[in-house]
Formats: structure tokens, C-alpha cells, sequence
């Protein structure tokens, strides 16, 4: 991916951090160290990146974004609004309001775009581990070898706190012992966590930690430079090593607000009082919630991209139907959450004598038969 849009990008990034202290600001409440900080990985991905058509939100083969650290929600509303999904300004303004389409941690269900509600600090490592499982088995049942259907990737960003989370070591030992190469983490590493540098609760080496789990790990020290995190997301892309791929990148935690950035207090919304001065210090106007121009016609015509490249896997999808109907059928109806009729799935199941059983050994006769019935259940 050759980065010849950077001044796009880097305005974007800009704009990004103006809508995410304006919410925050407008409802006193939120956080501006991952917004802020992660800015350009936002920009990258969403302004490069990512597979997907905010027309066709629910395209099967789209990429997956999930916001592990769900509390810096504003970097994912900031960046669907700007990428064109179904996100108004007026919501983006209604962050954290009762019933408002920008809840406080990201719900999935009540925003177009939003992969997985996610909030417990590591769980979206896990989500994104379920998801990479789910897209392999999708590939390995529907691709066929004139015609592939799926091949999308899942991206995750976590942050410090979420590698703290047993749940991410759980996640990455999965991950890297099946090979999920379909799976790219950013890790958002700015050192710090709400109440102290990371350093005060962690110190392990997390390039060996997760290169011991078997991922293939890629550093970026400028973490807050769009052409490092551009270059290590077409590496990661482009790996043939087999394994899932985190990306570290060391940022800075509330970037753009001076007297906070770097902190812990850069983490909530300490750093709201200071956000006019930063606002004028970043060239932005005195109109709050401001999306240039300039922005808006660069995310439209990625759209237009985005939407001749869906057309194209339309075509493909359409050529695939008619010569594997079966296939289709099958597909069609598992989109539908029809997984075969209950009563048949019941009747699969056997009757179990009156001798002791352990239930570990009849729930595995009960989903094996299940799974029989219905091939797209997974269980583990």
C-alpha cells in the first residue's frame, strides 16, 4: 500500500482529535488518551486500510475492526463518522446520551460499524480470536477453488490495560497455537494506564511473550507517524509466516494536549480544560465538532472505491451461487440464523440410559450430533 495520500490522512488524524475532545468535552465525561493517541492508526486504517463498504456495512467478506479498549470509544465514532458510515454529526455530538447511537463503550447492535460490544478491558482480544476462528471456518466451507469468498481480515487495537487482562493470554496462546494468520492486533503501547505508568504494574517483554505464543510481531516506534504503521500493516498483510500478527506501536496517550499528553492524566478527560488552546495548536478553526471539506470529499471518493471493489466481489459472489448452489443455500441461511429446524436438531440428539454419565462425555455425544445436523455449529 503506497502511502501517497498523506496529507489527507494526516488532516483526518487532526479532525479525528478535534471531534474527540469536542465530545468529550460537550458531555464532561469520556476519555481522550486513546482517541488522541491513536489518531494516526486511525487514519491509516480506516482512510487505507481496512475491506469494507460503509454502504453495505454488513457485507460478509468486510474486514472486522474491534475496538478492544472500548472506553476510548471516541476513536472509533470519530472515525465512522469521517469513513461514511451511518453516523450523523448530531450523534457524535450525543456521545454518552441516554438512547444515542455513541453509548459510552462501544454496543454492538446500536451503531452501524461497531464489530463487538466491548468495555472489560481485554475482552475484544478475545472477540477478535472467535472472529479470525469464524472467518477460517467460513473460507474452508464456502471457498472452492475457482472462486473465493471469503479472505477478509480481523483487526483488533488494544492498549496496555487489555494485555494486563488474563483473557489476552488465553486469546493469544488459542490464536497462535491454530495459526490464525487471518488476525492482525495493534497494540496501542503508550506506557501509561488511568492511574500510573504501565511500568508500576507491568514489565514483562511482550515481543517475547506473544512470539512465544507463536504470532509473528512487527514494532513501530513512531507510533504516531502514518507511513511506519501503513509499512507494518502491509507487512502483516502480506505474511506468509502463518501466524497472527501484533503490531506494537509505541504512542503518545492523549497526543495534542500538551499539558496532559504522555501522563496518566492524559487517560480520561483530565485534559478537557485545556482542549481550546490544543484545538488552535492543532490548526483547527473555532467551530466545534469541524470536518473540513477537504476531509469529507477524500472519504467520499474511498467510498467510491470501496463500493466498485464490493461490486467487484458481487460479481464473484454471483458466479459462485449459480455453480455451487448448495453452497449458497447453506450460506444464505446461516446469514438468516437458520441452522436447521429444531425439532430435527433435537431428534439428533440420543436418549442416555439410566447409568451414570459424566456430562462432559454426553455434551460432546449431544454436539456431535448437533453439529452433524447443522455444519457450521463450532464447539471447543
Amino acid at each position: 500500500m503506497s502511502l501517497n495520500n498523506t496529507t489527507d490522512l494526516s488532516r483526518a488524524a487532526t479532525e479525528s482529535r478535534g471531534l474527540s475532545m469536542d465530545a468529550v468535552a460537550a458531555c464532561h465525561s469520556g476519555h481522550l488518551g486513546l482517541p488522541l493517541g491513536s489518531a494516526e492508526i486511525g487514519a491509516v486504517l480506516y482512510g487505507n486500510f481496512l475491506k469494507h463498504n460503509p454502504a453495505e456495512p454488513l457485507w460478509v467478506n468486510r474486514d472486522r475492526f474491534v475496538l478492544s479498549a472500548g472506553h476510548g470509544s471516541m476513536f472509533l465514532y470519530s472515525w465512522l463518522h469521517l469513513a461514511g458510515f451511518d453516523l450523523p454529526i448530531e450523534e457524535v455530538k450525543a456521545f454518552r446520551k441516554l438512547h444515542s447511537k455513541t453509548p459510552g463503550h462501544p454496543e454492538f447492535g446500536e451503531t452501524v460499524g461497531v464489530e463487538a460490544t466491548t468495555g472489560p478491558l481485554g475482552q475484544g482480544t478475545g472477540n477478535i480470536v472467535g472472529m479470525a476462528v469464524a472467518a477460517k471456518m467460513a473460507a474452508a466451507h464456502f471457498n472452492t477453488p475457482e472462486h473465493t469468498i471469503f479472505n477478509h481480515f480481523i483487526v483488533g487495537l488494544a492498549g496496555d490495560g487489555c494485555l494486563q487482562e488474563g483473557i489476552s493470554h488465553e486469546a493469544a496462546s488459542f490464536a497462535g497455537r491454530f495459526g490464525l494468520d487471518n488476525l492482525i492486533m495493534l497494540y496501542d503501547s503508550n506506557d501509561v494506564t488511568l492511574d500510573a505508568m504501565a511500568s508500576k504494574t507491568q514489565n514483562e517483554d511482550t515481543v517475547k511473550r506473544y512470539e512465544a505464543a507463536n504470532w509473528e510481531v512487527f514494532m513501530v516506534k513512531q507510533g504516531n507517524e502514518l507511513a511506519p504503521i501503513a509499512e507494518a500493516l502491509d507487512k502483516a498483510r502480506a505474511s506468509k509466516s502463518g501466524k497472527p500478527k501484533l503490531i506494537i506501536c509505541k504512542t503518545v496517550i492523549a497526543k495534542g494536549i500538551a499539558e496532559v499528553q504522555g501522563t496518566a492524566k492524559g487517560h480520561g478527560e483530565a485534559g478537557v480544560k485545556f482542549i481550546d488552546a490544543s484545538r488552535k495548536a492543532l490548526g483547527l478553526p473555532d467551530e466545534k465538532f469541524f470536518v473540513s471539506p477537504e476531509t469529507k470529499k477524500f472519504f467520499a471518493a474511498r467510498k467510491v472505491t470501496q463500493a466498485a471493489e464490493y461490486a467487484q466481489w458481487q460479481k464473484t459472489f454471483a458466479d459462485w451461487s449459480a455453480a455451487n448452489p448448495a453452497k449458497a443455500d447453506l450460506l444464505k441461511k446461516a446469514q438468516a440464523g437458520n441452522h436447521g429446524d429444531v425439532a430435527s436438531l433435537l431428534a439428533a440428539i440420543p436418549e442416555f440410559g439410566k447409568n451414570a454419565l459424566a456430562t462432559r462425555v454426553s455434551g460432546e455425544t449431544c454436539i456431535n450430533a448437533v453439529a452433524k445436523a447443522s455444519p457450521l455449529v463450532l464447539s471447543g
